[in-house]
């Protein structure tokens, strides 16, 4: 009878050599880690209050490094120079001074910010700390859009308390803002821990990161109002001042031709003067709407080239009858002078040829 004793030994062999060289392929680790950049802990906690602190800890959910942080956190109002260490997912800043007495203090870190994969955050982060026994928990909100009416989505706010005082004699391009704020992706913005008071609000595409407006570099928007209260909502704000827009062509009210076609709407705001603005990539249309009896704006543009068009309108602060040729008014920072309230249809119009499209109203808000 043969032996089968070799035939276990080699059985044996193979597996002990198999194993062998699994062990050679190092672990997977399971699947990478995609999940987005997140505060985790804050030293002080959110709407801590008494804080009295040198140092001020941040912890994040995945590494980052000093010169990431640096160029995207804000301080609102500013807690002066400081030291920053970080160490994989912690960061430490060491104060060069105290913080204010009875200060709400708002830490704000732009959605810019990437950790060393990349990652970023899904909004602008945002929390505050008071070094008094209560927290001030003020909002303005509003939202801010491009030149073509697209959302600004790295659009900085920067609130500058009003002071009486000197109101008339205060340059807000030197000036140092009160609270400033990030954007969200959508435009979307939200001053959550502001003291009580009025104030005058600018909206900058801060190109070169030095969180102040830089003219003839640099987009701005101004409100409406020049005083703006606390507690506001609803504000918005359209960049402008370095692009070179069309001027807009009349529009005759005629009958559309066989091959033009028409848009139409209403109009809700204050105000006895009204501009509608219909724009499209290679050109720009403008109109005189007409008040009924009930306040009521209306307006139509007869003869559109076929197009996809972006509807807006402007109430003129003129006391007569405003020339439709003329472009909405932007405003000035210096001296200082709200912009034209105005308000646009938030998707573009399609126009076809032989064809109208109506209901296209536009509401303008916040106009005083």
């Amino acid at each position: 009878m043969q032996s089968t004793f070799p035939m276990h030994i080699s059985l044996i062999m193979l597996l002990w050599l198999a194993a062998g060289c699994a062990s050679d392929i190092p672990p997977s680790g399971g699947p990478a880690n995609t999940s987005q950049l997140q505060v985790a802990a804050s030293d002080p906690a959110p709407s801590s209050v008494n804080v009295s602190t040198s140092t001020i800890r941040l912890t994040f959910n995945h590494d980052i490094t000093s010169r990431q942080l640096l160029n995207a956190l804000i301080f609102s109002p500013s807690i002066g120079e400081y030291d920053m260490t970080t160490n994989g997912k912690s960061a430490e800043l060491r104060l060069d001074s105290p913080l204010a007495p009875n200060q709400t203090y708002s830490i704000n870190i732009n959605k810019t910010l990437r950790d060393n994969q990349g990652r970023t955050f899904p909004a602008p982060f945002t929390m505050a700390f008071s070094t008094g026994t209560v927290i001030d928990n003020c909002t303005i909100s509003g939202k801010v859009i491009n030149n073509d009416f697209s959302p600004a989505t790295n659009a900085l706010i920067l609130a500058f308390a009003e002071h009486p005082k000197t109101a008339d004699t205060e340059n807000l391009v030197t000036r140092k803002p009160d609270y400033v704020i990030q954007a969200e992706t959508s435009g979307a913005f939200s001053f959550k821990h502001i003291a009580a008071g009025s104030y005058r609000i600018i909206a900058v595409n801060d190109r070169n990161n030095d969180l102040r407006y830089t003219a003839g570099s640099e987009e701005i928007g101004l409100s409406s109002t020049a005083i703006i209260q606390a507690g506001s909502v609803d504000l918005l704000f359209r960049l402008s001042g370095i692009f070179k827009s069309t001027q807009p062509a009349a529009v005759n009210p005629a009958a559309a031709s066989s091959d033009t076609g028409s848009i139409s709407g209403r109009c809700f705001a204050s105000g006895q003067y009204l501009v509608v603005e219909a724009s499209s990539q290679t050109a720009s249309y403008s109109t005189t709407a007409s008040r009924d009896k009930k306040g009521i704006f209306h307006y139509s543009f007869a003869e559109l080239p076929p197009g996809s068009y972006a509807v807006s309108a402007y109430i003129s602060s003129s006391s007569k009858k405003t020339n439709p040729k003329q472009q909405w008014n932007s405003g000035s920072i210096n001296p200082f002078q709200p912009a034209q309230p105005f308000g646009y249809y938030p998707e573009k119009v399609t126009v076809r040829a032989r064809w109208t499209t109506d209901h296209i109203d536009i509401h303008i808000k916040n106009a005083l």
